[in-house]
C-alpha cells in the first residue's frame, strides 16, 4: 500500500486473554437455534470492560409502538446489495508467521479465522501476486529474470515460492471455509515488463499489455492445479502510487486498456474468474468510471476495488449511483500504531469500514495483514517497508504465542453473523457521534443488525421490525450484533418516528432491478450550478456529457494567468491548441490557488470545458469553482462548482456574458492540477439554462422524490442497449446523453428556500501571512459548495467548513496593513465581513554561523540544516510520527536577543506540531521554559518575553503518530 504515512500513533495489541471471550460467542450461537422467534440474540463488545463480542441474554421483540427519536426501522422488503463476506489479506509474512506455529496451534488459529461456527467465518481473503512490502522472503515475481533478460514466453513462469508456505495456509483457510472466495493482486509484474526494469517504480511497457495478461492466466491456472481457486482479480494495487516496495503507476487508459487484454484472456482459456478495476483508494472515483465508461473494457469489469487510506466510503456510493450493475469492495484497510488505542481501532474498522462500507454499497470489506508479528512485520528486505500495520493476529514466531487484535473482533461483528450470499437489507441510521447501523438478511431468512454508538455517552435507542420493537442501551464506543428470524408482518408498524434523509430509486432493467440512493451527503461531490433562483445539482458519470447550443469560441484573444506558473507549466500552454502541453501548478493543491482566463472583451458563453489529456492520472483538476467577472477584480459569488475528474471536465452554466472566468481550488489535494486545453462555448443569443429533467423519450426510466426539506430529486435510468439523450432545458436547447446502463440524479433547491447565512466573529484578529484563522457565525452551509472566504479580493484558502464555522489561512505575500474577510455561504449569500491585520516582526536575525541538531532526523536528505538555508523547498523532517520529547534545537553561535520564534511547515499541508513547549538556554545545559504551542498551525509564530540566549529548544508534547515533523525554515525575531 502506498498510503501508510496517514498514520503511525502508538498501538498496545490487544492481550492475548480476551481471546477466550469467543468461546462464550460460541455457546451462545448454539443457543441461538433453539430460541423462539421472538427472542433477538445479542452479541456485545465493551471496550472499556475488554469484552469482545461476548454473548448476552436474550431481549424480546414485543408488539408495541416506539416514538423513540433513535429508532432502527428494519424492513427486509427492501432488498440492497448482494454480500460476499467479509476477510483480510494473506500476505507472504501472514502466511509465513502461521506456517511457524506448530500443527496443533495453526490449526486452532485457521478455525477461529474462517470456520463458520467454530471462529468468525472470514470468506474473503486477499493474497498478493507475488512481492509486497509485507514479505519474510524479499522481493519475488512468478518470472524473476536476471538484469536486462526478458521472457515474453513466460517459459520461466513458476509458483514454487508459494508453494512452501502460502498456497498450503490458503488451502487450510479453504478447508475451514469452502464458500470463502479468493482475490489475487499483483503489486508489481516482473520487473523486465516495466520501464523501471525493476519491481519497484515505473510502468508497464505497451509491448508488455499482452504477456501480462497471459501472466495472470498462467497464475490462476496454477493456483487452481493447486487446490486455490481465484474468484476475483484485481490488474494492479494501488495503481497511482509508486512506493519504495513493490509497486507500478498505471493511469485509468492503460488499465482500461489491460483489462481488455485481461478479459480477452480469460475469455479463450475459459477462465470465469471476476476482474475488479483500480484497487486504490476513495477519493479518485473517476478512475474506476473511465474504466467502465469504456465498453470494451466494461464488459470484462466485474466492479471495483477500494482503499480506505484517503477519502470515505460516500465515494461507493458516487460511483454505485453512476454506475448501479457494478460490484463495489474495499479491498485494503489496515489498523496499526496511529491509531493510539483501542477505541480508535475500533470505530475505524467496525463504524467506518464495515458499517459505512456496506451502507455504501459494499459487497465485500478486506482487512490487510492476517497475521504480523510483534514487531509489525517482516518486512520486505529488499526494499523500504514501514513498520506501522497491525495484523487481525499477532503471531510471536519465538514463542509461538498467537494474540487477537481489535481488528479480529470488529470483523467478528458482521463476519460471524452476515453469511455469504446475505443481502444488506433497508435499515436508517443516525451517523457519526450517535448510534451507526446495518442490516442483513441471511440465505437462511434469519436477520443481523450491527448498531455501534460512535458518540461520547450512553446512548438508548430501539429496534423495530413491523409491528415489533424492543429497546437497548449501548454505551460510548461499544457494538452490539443482535440476530433474529422470523417475520414481523401485519398489524401497526411499530417504528412511529423514523429519522431517515435518504431516498431509494429502484429501476427496471435486464440484469434485474437497479436501485440507486439519494443521500444529501451526496451533493458535495456533485456538479453544482445556479441557474436564475435555483441551485440545481446534479451527477455527471463518466462518459455523460450535456450538450449546449453554440459553438467553441475562437482562442485568438485570450490570456491565461494563474496562481501559481512553472516555467515548465506555464498558464499559456492550456490555450495553445497543444494537447501535449500543459500548464501545471507545480505542486499539490491548495484551496485557493486558480488559473484564469482573459477573453479580451465580454463574450457570452455557456460551457467551459478543460482537459488534462490522457498521459497521466495523476494531475487533474480536483474538486473547484468557477467564478466570473468583467473587469477581473471584483468575483462576486461562484456560479459553479464540481469534484473534478481524470480526462476532460465540461462545466455546463447558464448563458452568461463576462470577460474573465476563472477556476479556484476549492480543497486541499495531493494532486498537482493541470490543465493541457481549456475551451469555452457559447452563441451570439446568450439564452437557455440547464435545469432538472420533466419527461424523458421513450426507453429511459424517471421517477421523482421530494425531500421533507423541500429539495427535489429526480434519478433518470438508461436501461436500453445504448446511450440516450434528454433536455434539460425547458426550451430543449441543452440535452444529457446518458450512456447504457448509468444513471443521473439532480436535485433543485430554491436559494430562497437557504437560511440567511450570518458572520458572528473572528478570531484572531491579526495574525501573519499563511496563518490560520477562524470565523464564527451561522447558516454558512454544512459543507463549502459555492461559499468562499476572501481576504480581502484574494481567495483564502479553507481549512475546513461546516454550518457554523469557516477555519482559513491567510493568503500569502500580503504586505502589512488591515484587510476585510469576508464570506459567501454555500447558497452564495453574503454572510458579512470583519477585519483583519496583518502585523509586522520586525527584524529577523541572521542565522550565519547557525547550527541545528535534532532527536530525530528523515534519511531523505531532509536534514536539520534545511530549517536555516533561507530555501522554502527544502525542510528538515523528523522522519517518525510525532511522539512526546521529540525535539529540535539551534544554535545561534553567540547570545542574542529575540521575543518571537516563527515555524514554518513551507508547502506541506500536515507535518507541524500540533503542542511544543519552547526552552532557551544560555548553555545548553540549563533550559528556561519561554512559551508552549497548544493548537499548532503550519506557520506557528510563537511570541514571548524579550529572552537573551543563545539556544533555542522546542520539545513536542503530543502524540501525532499520523504525522512527522517538518520545519521548511525556523526564524527568530528580534
Amino acid at each position: 500500500m502506498s498510503s501508510y504515512s496517514l498514520g503511525r500513533r502508538q498501538f498496545l495489541t490487544t492481550a492475548i486473554g480476551v481471546a477466550a471471550a469467543w468461546t462464550q460467542v460460541s455457546g451462545n450461537a448454539a443457543a441461538a437455534t433453539s430460541s423462539r422467534n421472538s427472542s433477538v440474540q445479542v452479541w456485545l463488545t465493551d471496550i472499556s470492560a475488554k469484552k469482545w463480542v461476548v454473548g448476552q441474554s436474550d431481549v424480546l421483540f414485543r408488539t408495541k409502538s416506539t416514538g423513540n427519536p433513535l429508532t432502527i426501522k428494519v424492513d427486509d422488503s427492501v432488498k440492497y446489495q448482494r454480500i460476499q463476506g467479509f476477510g483480510a489479506a494473506m500476505t507472504d509474512s501472514s502466511a509465513w508467521l502461521i506456517n511457524k506455529l506448530s500443527t496443533a496451534d495453526r490449526a486452532k488459529l485457521m478455525q477461529k479465522l474462517y470456520a463458520p461456527s467454530k471462529g468468525i467465518g472470514l470468506s474473503l481473503i486477499r493474497t498478493p501476486m507475488g512481492a509486497t512490502d509485507f514479505n519474510a522472503s524479499g522481493n519475488y515475481s512468478y518470472d524473476d529474470m536476471p538484469a536486462g533478460q526478458t521472457d515474453p514466453t513466460l517459459s520461466d513462469f513458476s509458483v514454487q515460492h508459494d508453494e512452501k508456505y502460502i498456497i498450503p495456509v490458503l488451502r487450510q483457510a479453504l478447508a475451514q471455509n469452502p464458500s470463502a472466495k479468493i482475490l489475487a493482486t499483483p503489486w508489481s509484474p516482473p520487473g523486465w515488463m516495466k520501464t523501471s526494469d525493476s519491481m519497484t517504480g515505473g510502468t508497464l511497457k505497451s509491448d508488455y499489455a499482452s504477456t501480462l495478461a497471459d501472466y495472470f492466466v498462467k497464475f490462476i491456472k496454477a493456483y487452481d492445479k493447486a487446490g486455490v481457486p481465484i474468484s476475483y482479480i484485481t490488474p494492479q494495487n494501488e495503481p497511482m502510487g509508486t512506493p519504495s516496495w513493490p509497486g507500478m503507476f498505471l493511469s485509468a487508459y492503460q488499465e482500461s486498456a489491460l483489462i481488455q487484454e485481461i478479459g480477452q484472456a480469460f475469455a479463450a482459456n475459459r477462465i470465469s474468474t471476476k476482474i475488479l478495476a483500480w484497487d486504490h483508494n476513495w477519493d479518485v472515483p473517476s478512475y474506476p468510471e473511465t474504466i467502465f465508461s469504456d465498453p470494451a473494457a466494461s464488459q470484462y469489469t466485474a466492479g471495483a476495488g477500494w482503499h480506505i487510506y484517503s477519502g470515505n466510503p460516500m465515494y461507493q456510493t458516487v460511483v454505485h449511483n453512476d454506475f448501479p450493475g457494478k460490484e463495489t469492495y474495499i479491498t485494503e484497510a489496515t489498523g496499526g500504531i496511529w491509531q493510539g488505542d483501542d477505541e480508535t481501532a475500533f470505530h475505524d474498522a467496525l463504524g467506518t469500514w464495515i458499517i459505512k462500507g456496506m451502507r455504501n454499497w459494499a459487497n465485500g470489506v478486506m482487512l490487510w495483514n492476517t497475521a504480523l508479528d510483534p514487531k509489525l512485520g517482516p518486512l520486505n528486505s529488499d526494499t523500504n517497508g514501514i513498520p506501522m500495520c497491525r495484523g487481525l493476529v499477532t503471531v510471536d514466531p519465538d514463542s509461538e504465542q498467537v494474540s487477537y487484535n481489535v481488528d479480529y473482533y470488529a470483523l467478528a461483528h458482521a463476519s460471524r453473523f452476515v453469511k455469504p450470499g446475505a443481502h444488506r437489507i433497508y435499515s436508517n441510521t443516525f451517523g457519526e457521534g450517535s448510534i451507526e447501523s446495518v442490516a442483513f438478511l441471511n440465505p437462511d431468512g434469519s436477520k443481523v443488525v450491527i448498531a455501534y454508538n460512535s458518540g461520547s455517552a450512553a446512548k438508548n435507542f430501539s429496534v423495530a421490525d413491523g409491528s415489533q420493537s424492543f429497546d437497548y442501551n449501548l454505551n460510548a464506543g461499544d457494538a452490539v450484533t443482535f440476530t433474529y428470524t422470523g417475520g414481523r408482518s401485519g398489524g401497526t408498524p411499530a417504528a412511529t418516528n423514523v429519522f431517515d434523509p435518504s431516498h431509494d430509486f429502484t429501476f427496471k432493467s435486464s440484469l434485474g432491478p437497479m436501485t440507486v440512493t439519494y443521500d444529501p451527503a451526496l451533493l458535495q461531490y456533485q456538479n453544482a450550478v445556479r441557474t436564475g433562483s435555483e441551485l440545481l445539482t446534479y451527477s455527471l458519470p463518466i462518459g455523460a456529457s450535456i450538450k449546449t447550443p453554440g459553438t467553441s469560441l475562437s482562442r485568438g484573444k485570450w490570456t491565461a494567468t494563474a496562481s501559481s506558473s512553472p516555467d515548465w507549466g506555464a498558464a499559456s500552454n492550456a490555450i495553445d491548441g497543444d494537447i501535449n502541453s500543459r500548464w501545471n501548478l507545480g505542486q499539490g493543491t491548495t484551496s485557493g490557488a486558480w488559473f484564469q482566463i482573459d477573453l479580451g472583451s465580454p463574450t457570452s458563453f455557456n460551457k467551459i470545458v478543460f482537459a488534462t489529456g490522457e498521459s497521466s492520472s495523476f494531475d487533474y483538476v480536483t474538486k473547484y469553482q468557477i467564478y466570473v467577472s468583467d473587469d477581473g477584480a471584483d468575483w462576486g459569488s461562484a456560479v459553479a462548482n464540481g469534484s473534478g475528474n481524470i480526462g476532460k471536465i465540461a462545466v455546463t452554466l447558464p448563458a452568461r456574458t463576462a470577460r474573465y472566468i476563472r477556476v479556484v481550488c476549492a480543497a486541499a489535494s495531493g494532486f498537482w492540477w493541470s490543465i493541457a486545453e481549456i475551451n469555452v462555448y457559447g452563441s451570439s443569443s446568450g439564452t437557455g439554462s440547464i435545469a432538472a429533467p420533466t419527461a424523458v423519450p421513450k426507453g429511459l426510466q424517471l421517477k421523482t422524490w421530494t425531500s421533507p426539506e423541500g429539495e427535489q430529486v429526480t434519478a433518470v435510468f438508461n436501461g436500453t442497449a445504448g446511450s440516450r439523450s434528454f433536455p434539460v432545458s425547458a426550451d430543449g436547447s441543452y440535452t444529457y446523453t446518458l450512456p447504457s446502463g448509468t444513471s443521473a440524479m439532480f436535485t433543485t433547491q430554491k436559494l430562497s428556500g437557504f437560511p440567511a447565512p450570518v458572520f458572528g466573529s473572528l478570531k484572531p484578529k491579526q495574525g501573519i501571512p499563511r496563518a490560520k484563522f477562524t470565523i464564527s457565525g451561522s447558516h454558512f452551509g454544512d459543507a463549502q459548495g459555492l461559499g468562499t472566504v476572501r481576504f480581502g479580493k484574494l481567495f483564502a484558502e479553507i481549512d475546513s467548513w461546516s454550518d457554523t464555522s469557516i477555519s482559513a489561512y491567510v493568503p500569502s505575500g500580503l504586505a502589512v496593513g488591515t484587510y476585510k474577510v469576508s464570506v459567501n455561504s454555500a447558497g452564495g449569500a453574503d454572510a458579512g465581513s470583519a477585519s483583519f491585520d496583518v502585523i509586522d516582526l520586525g527584524p529577523a536575525l541572521s542565522r550565519t554561523g547557525w547550527t541545528a541538531t535534532t532527536s530525530d532526523t528523515s534519511s531523505s536528505n531532509d536534514g536539520p540544516a534545511n530549517m536555516l538555508d533561507g530555501d522554502s523547498g527544502t525542510r528538515y523532517s523528523s522522519g517518525t510520527g510525532q511522539y512526546d520529547g521529540l525535539w529540535i534545537q539551534v544554535d545561534m553561535g553567540q547570545t542574542q536577543t529575540f521575543d518571537k520564534i516563527l515555524l514554518d511547515s513551507g508547502s506541506n499541508i500536515g507535518d507541524y506540531a500540533r503542542s511544543a513547549d519552547v526552552y532557551v538556554s544560555a548553555n545548553g545545559t540549563d533550559w528556561t521554559k519561554v512559551s508552549s504551542i497548544e493548537d499548532g498551525q503550519r506557520v506557528e509564530l510563537i511570541s514571548f518575553p524579550t529572552q537573551t540566549a543563545r539556544y533555542i529548544k522546542v520539545v513536542n508534547t503530543g502524540n501525532v503518530a499520523s504525522n512527522w515533523w517538518s520545519i521548511a525554515e525556523l526564524t527568530v525575531y528580534s
